[in-house]
C-alpha cells in the first residue's frame, strides 16, 4: 500500500514551522558482523569515536572501516569466555559483564585492569546494569549494591534487595541517572538516590505498573515510568498515569517502545511518525509535535538494546546496527514512488510518474489522483493557474483544467503520420500559442488553438531532430536549445547545430539550464558541464560533486541545485555542497528530469525513485554552509613488521600519540585509520608522506597506510579530510621518527671515515716507502753494475792489455780468460734485468731461474744438487720480494761454488698464502779452508739488507759438518704493489 509519511503542520501554522519538528532520523551502521551473522545485543561508543558491539556473546569492534574480534585485538589469552553486556566510562573504559563476572578493560593502556581501586571487588560480581551521567557513571550489581565510579576509585551509594525470580531483561534501561540523582526499579521496588543530599528512598512499585514496566527516564522532581500495557506513568512521591497513554491495551509493541530524555526535554517517538518533544518535569509539557521519519521496526519490533551518545543514539537489533541524530537539514518529503513531471494547480499539487497521477493539497496528505486515468505522466507545463498541459508516455499530451484531465488527440498531416510519436518526454512554451513536445522522435509543435501537430523544421525544411529522443527543451530568447542521447544542440530558428560535445563525440544530457550567461549541462558520466564564450569547463566528483551521473538541474540566486545519481548537490561560489541519506535525504537516487520551483511559495521539489523532497532554497544553502565540522580522523592501530619476520601490533591509546617512535629493526610500517561517524558525515581521506611523497593522493578503503624499507630519520604523515558537503577540509599531521641503527648513526659514520683516513695515510706511507724502496733499489742495482759487472769488465780489460804487453805470455790462456769473463758479464746482466722486471712475479718464474742458476753454478763443479719446492696458493709474489730472494739466493750460491767444498747443496723453497721460506743446506763446512778469502764483510751486508728490504729474517747456522742459511718472509704484514 503506497502511502507518505508527511507530518502535518499544526492548524495555525504552514510549511515553514513543520521543518523545524523533523529533527531526527537513523541510517544503518552495520548489516552484521558479516552476511550470515546479523544480531547485535548492544553496541557502545568510546571516546575515541570506535563502536564497541556484542554478537553471539564475543566482543567486536568497528572503527568505521572493518570489524575486528576483540580475540584479535587482544593477543594475550582472553580472562572470560561469553560477554552478556557492556558499558563504557568517561574515561575509556570497557566495563565487561561475563556469565563469570564483571572485567574491565583499559582502552588507553590495552590491558586489564584487576587491582585498581576502582574495580577492586567488583570482578568477583555481576552486573545488574549500568548507567551514566554527564558528570558520573554508575554500576548495580546482582549482589544488591549500586557503586559510584570515578577515575581512580569508587564509592557504594546504597544497597537494595534483589529477587532473582522477577529479574526480566528489557529493551530499555530500569536503572537511569541524571545530574540529581539514580533510578532503579528491581524486584518490585523503586529506588531513588539523591547525589546532592546523598540520601537513598526506596518505595514499593504497584503490581499492575511492574509488571509490563519497560522503562525509566529522569524528570526533575521525580521519574517516568513507561509501562508498555499503559502508557507513561509520573512518579514524584506517588505514581500517576499520565494523559500520554497506550493506543492498544496489552501491546508489547506499541509505539511507547522508545523515548529518551536530552536537556529539559523529552522526546518520544510514536508509531505512524508521530513525534512529541515535553517538558522534562512532572507537568510533561507538550512543547512540540511533528512526525519523525525513524522506521518502525529499528524503534522496536527488533530492537535489543539502545544506548545514547551524546547527541546520537545507537540502536542494536537483530537486523544490524543503527544510529539515530539530528538531520542537518528537515527535508519535506513526498513519498509515492517513483517521480517525474510535477505541476501546482491552484491550491493542490499534482506529482507525475507512472500509473495514477497523485495529488497533495498545501495541507494535508498525498493521495491518488483516480479522476486522471492511469498513464505514465513525464513533464508538465503550467499554462495558467488552473490550465496545465502534460506529456504522457501514450497519447502524446493532456490537458488539465481545474482538476480534470482529458488526453488530446491531435491532429497530424498525412505527410507526417509515419514519424509522429505519442511519446512525450518534455515540453516548453514556442511561439505564441504554440508548444513544443520532445518525444522519443525528435521536437513536434502543437497548437493549443488548431490541435494541430507537426514536425519542427529548420529553415530548408529539414526534420532536423527526427531520430533523436529528446530528453531536455527550452526556448529563450527566440533560441531552442534541447539535449539528447548523443549530445546538446542549438536551433536559431533557422539552423541548428551541436553545441557539446565537439564533432562525432557521443554523450547523453539529461537536462540543461542557462543562469547568467552561463550554460548548463546534466550529463551521464561527465558531471556538469558548463559552457561559456571563451569555452568549457566540467564540474565532477573530483571537484566534490555528489556524482558524474546528473539528471536534474535548476538556478536560482546564484546556487545551482543538481539531483544526481548519488544525491543533492549544491553548487555555489565554487563550493560543493552534498545531502546524501545521512544529512537527512530520504533517497539519494534522482533518477529523471523530475524538478518543479513553487514561485508562489518559494519551493523547490526535486524527484527521484522515492517521490518529491521539497525544500526552500534559501534554507537548504544557509544550513550547508552552517553545517557541523566532521570528526577528525584517528588511528586505529599500529603494525610494525620486525626483523626475524616478527610483528608487532599496538592498540593502545597511549602509543598512538601525534608522535610515533620505530626502533631500529622495524621493517615495514602500517598504519590503520578509522572512519570515526563516516555514517554520518560523508567524507573523502587523502594522505601524503613527507618526504616521500611531492602531493596528497586518496587513501586506501582499507584506510591503511603501508611503508615499506624505511630509513632511519623523521618522517611526517599529513591526512586530509575533504568534506563531501562543502565544508572546510583540514588537515591532521603525525611525526614518525625511524631510530637508525649502529651502522646508520654519526658515531658508525665518522668511524669510516676515520678509518678511510687511516687507510688513505697508511696508502701514502707505503706509497712514499715503495718510492724509497726503489730508489735504494737503483742504488742497489748501480752497485751491483759496479761491483760485478764492473769487476768483470776490468777483468777483460787487463787481460787484454796483457795481450798486448806481454807477447810471451800464453795468449791462449788470456783470451780463455776473456771469454769467461764476457760470458759472467752477459749472466749477470742478465739476472739484475729479470729481476727488476714484474712480469716475472709468478711463483713458477722463480722456482724455475733458481732451478736454472743453481744447476749452472753449481753442477760443473760436480755438487749434487737437491731442489724441493712447494706452493699453496695462486698469488703472485710482491716483485720487491722476488727480487730480493732471488738475488739473496744468487749470493748464498756463490758464496758456495767459491768459498765451500760441498759435494751436495739442498735447496728448499714453501710459498702459501702467509709466507715465503727458503732454505739452503751444504755440507761444505767441514772442508773449509783455514784462510778464507770471501769478501767477508760486504757480502754478509749485501744479503742482511736484501732481507730487510723484504722485511724479512735471514739466518745462518753451521752444526754437524752442515751450514744452513734460512730466509723467512711474512707476506701479510707487507704491503707491496705486485
Amino acid at each position: 500500500m503506497k502511502h507518505i509519511i508527511l507530518w502535518l503542520c499544526l492548524l495555525l501554522c504552514g510549511f515553514a514551522h513543520v521543518r523545524g519538528e523533523l529533527p531526527y532520523r537513523h541510517v544503518q551502521v552495520l548489516k552484521g558482523v558479516d552476511d550470515h551473522h546479523v544480531m547485535f545485543t548492544v553496541a557502545e561508543k568510546d571516546p575515541f569515536g570506535l563502536i564497541w558491539l556484542v554478537s553471539g556473546g564475543e566482543l567486536y569492534r568497528y572503527d568505521g572501516v572493518h570489524v575486528v574480534p576483540f580475540a584479535k585485538l587482544y593477543e594475550e589469552k582472553l580472562p572470560f569466555d561469553e560477554v552478556q553486556t557492556i558499558a563504557i566510562d568517561p574515561w575509556g573504559r570497557i566495563w565487561l559483564n561475563t556469565r563469570n563476572g564483571m572485567l574491565v578493560f583499559d582502552l588507553t593502556t590495552w590491558r586489564f585492569c584487576f587491582n585498581e581501586h576502582f574495580v577492586e571487588g567488583l570482578t568477583e560480581k555481576k552486573a545488574l546494569e549500568f548507567c551514566q551521567a554527564e558528570n558520573g557513571f554508575f554500576v548495580a550489581t546482582q549482589s544488591g549494591e549500586v557503586w559510584q565510579i570515578d577515575e581512580y576509585r569508587k564509592t557504594l551509594l546504597f544497597s537494595f534487595t534483589v529477587d532473582k525470580r522477577k529479574g526480566r531483561h528489557t529493551v530499555g534501561n530500569l536503572f537511569t541517572a541524571d545530574n540529581d540523582g539514580l533510578w532503579l526499579a528491581v524486584s518490585g521496588n523503586l529506588y531513588g538516590y539523591d547525589r546532592h543530599q546523598k540520601k537513598h528512598q526506596v518505595v514499593h512499585i504497584p503490581l499492575e505498573i511492574d509488571d509490563c514496566i519497560e522503562d525509566l527516564l529522569p524528570l526533575k522532581g521525580g521519574v517516568l515510568i513507561r509501562n508498555y500495557r499503559d502508557g507513561y506513568y509520573i512518579y514524584d512521591g506517588s505514581f500517576r498515569l499520565t494523559s500520554i497513554r497506550s493506543a492498544k491495551e496489552h501491546d508489547f509493541t506499541n509505539w511507547n517502545h522508545w523515548g529518551f530524555v536530552e536537556g529539559n526535554r523529552v522526546m518520544l517517538f510514536n508509531n505512524h511518525g508521530q513525534y512529541m518533544e515535553l517538558a522534562r518535569d512532572t507537568t510533561l509539557t507538550v512543547l512540540k509535535k511533528g512526525y519523525h521519519r525513524l522506521a518502525e521496526h529499528v524503534l522496536y519490533k527488533r530492537l535489543n538494546a539502545w544506548r545514547q551518545f551524546g547527541d546520537e543514539w545507537l540502536l542494536a537489533t537483530d537486523q544490524g546496527l543503527y544510529a539515530v541524530f539530528p538531520s542537518s537539514f528537515s527535508f519535506d518529503y513526498v513519498e509515492y514512488g517513483t517521480a517525474r513531471g510535477m505541476f501546482r494547480q491552484n491550491d493542490s499539487y499534482y506529482f507525475g510518474g507512472y500509473g495514477f497521477l497523485h495529488r497533495m493539497p498545501l495541507q494535508g496528505s498525498v493521495a491518488e489522483y483516480r479522476k486522471a486515468p492511469e498513464k505514465n505522466y513525464y513533464a508538465a507545463y503550467t499554462q495558467h493557474r488552473d490550465t496545465a498541459y502534460v506529456a504522457l508516455e501514450s497519447g502524446f499530451l493532456g490537458q488539465m483544467v481545474k482538476g480534470r484531465l482529458s488526453i488530446l488527440q491531435p491532429i497530424v498531416s498525412p505527410q507526417y503520420a509515419h514519424k509522429f510519436s505519442d511519446l512525450g518526454y518534455c515540453l516548453s512554451p514556442y511561439k505564441g500559442t504554440t508548444l513544443l513536445v520532445g518525444t522519443s522522435n525528435g521536437i513536434w509543435q502543437y497548437d493549443i488553438k488548431t490541435n494541430q501537430v507537426m514536425p519542427l523544421l529548420d529553415i530548408a525544411g529539414v526534420f532536423f531532430s527526427g531520430g533523436k529522443r529528446i530528453l531536455s527543451i527550452r526556448y529563450l530568447g527566440g533560441k531552442l536549445t534541447y539535449s539528447t542521447e548523443d549530445g546538446y544542440y542549438l536551433f536559431d530558428g533557422s539552423r541548428h547545430k551541436k553545441r557539446y560535445p565537439e564533432g562525432k563525440q557521443q554523450l547523453m544530457i539529461y537536462d540543461h539550464l542557462t543562469d547568467q550567461g552561463v550554460e548548463y549541462l546534466a550529463t551521464k558520466g561527465r558531471g556538469i558541464v558548463m559552457l561559456t564564450d571563451s569555452g568549457s569547463r566540467t564540474i565532477s566528483m573530483q571537484e566534490g560533486l555528489g556524482s558524474n551521473t546528473i539528471y536534474q538541474l535548476f538556478a536560482v540566486q546564484g546556487t545551482l541545485f543538481a539531483g544526481t545519481h548519488r544525491g543533492l548537490s549544491l553548487i555555489t561560489d565554487s563550493r560543493i555542497f552534498n545531502y546524501r541519506t545521512n544529512d537527512g535525504l530520504p533517497f539519494e537516487e534522482f533518477n529523471h528530469q523530475a524538478i518543479f520551483y513553487d514561485t508562489a511559495a518559494n519551493r523547490l521539489f526535486m524527484g527521484g525513485i522515492g517521490g518529491y523532497v521539497f525544500f526552500n532554497p534559501s534554507d537548504l544553502l544557509k544550513a550547508a554552509t552552517q553545517k557541523d565540522a566532521i570528526p577528525e580522523p584517528r588511528i586505529a592501530a599500529l603494525h610494525v613488521g620486525l626483523k626475524g619476520n616478527r610483528y608487532k601490533h599496538y592498540y593502545a591509546a597511549d602509543l598512538l600519540r601525534d608522535t610515533i617512535v620505530l626502533t631500529e629493526d622495524a621493517l615495514t610500517f602500517n598504519m590503520d585509520f578509522a572512519r570515526p561517524d563516516f555514517y554520518r558525515h560523508g567524507y573523502d581521506v587523502l594522505y601524503k608522506i613527507d618526504p616521500l611523497m611531492d602531493g596528497f593522493q586518496q587513501m586506501a578503503s582499507s584506510g591503511q597506510i603501508t611503508l615499506v624499507g624505511l630509513r632511519p630519520g623523521e618522517y611526517k604523515v599529513h591526512v586530509r579530510i575533504l568534506p563531501n558537503n562543502g565544508g572546510v577540509e583540514k588537515t591532521w599531521t603525525w611525526l614518525l621518527k625511524k631510530q637508525p641503527t649502529f651502522f646508520e648513526t654519526q658515531g658508525f659514520y665518522a668511524l669510516v671515515l676515520l678509518s678511510i683516513t687511516g687507510i688513505i695515510t697508511l696508502i701514502v706511507l707505503q706509497r712514499a716507502k715503495r718510492i724509497k724502496d726503489e730508489k735504494l733499489l737503483r742504488k742497489q742495482i748501480s752497485r751491483d753494475l759496479h761491483d760485478e759487472v764492473g769487476g768483470l769488465l776490468t777483468g777483460i780489460s787487463m787481460q787484454a792489455d796483457l795481450l798486448l804487453l806481454d807477447s810471451a805470455r800464453d795468449k791462449q790462456s788470456s783470451a780463455t780468460s776473456i771469454g769467461q769473463y764476457s760470458r759472467e758479464a752477459v749472466q749477470m746482466m742478465d739476472d739484475i734485468i729479470w729481476a727488476i722486471d714484474a712480469r716475472n712475479n709468478d711463483q713458477g718464474n722463480l722456482q724455475e731461474r733458481m732451478e736454472y742458476l743453481a744447476s749452472q753454478m753449481l753442477e760443473p763443479q760436480g755438487i749434487r744438487l737437491l731442489f724441493d719446492t712447494s706452493t699453496k696458493t695462486d698469488r703472485k709474489i710482491p716483485q720487491v720480494v722476488r727480487q730480493n730472494t732471488y738475488l739473496l739466493f744468487k749470493e748464498i750460491l756463490h758464496n758456495i761454488s767459491k768459498h765451500a767444498r760441498a759435494e751436495w747443496v739442498s735447496i728448499s723453497i714453501h710459498i702459501d698464502t702467509k709466507s715465503l721460506v727458503m732454505e739452503v743446506r751444504n755440507n761444505g763446512a767441514q772442508n773449509l779452508p783455514r784462510e778464507n778469502t770471501r769478501r767477508k764483510g760486504h757480502g754478509t751486508r749485501n744479503m742482511e739488507t736484501r732481507a730487510r728490504q723484504m722485511n724479512g729474517n735471514l739466518s745462518s747456522v753451521q752444526e754437524n759438518g752442515e751450514y744452513r742459511v734460512l730466509l723467512t718472509v711474512n707476506l701479510r704484514n707487507i704491503k707491496w704493489t705486485i
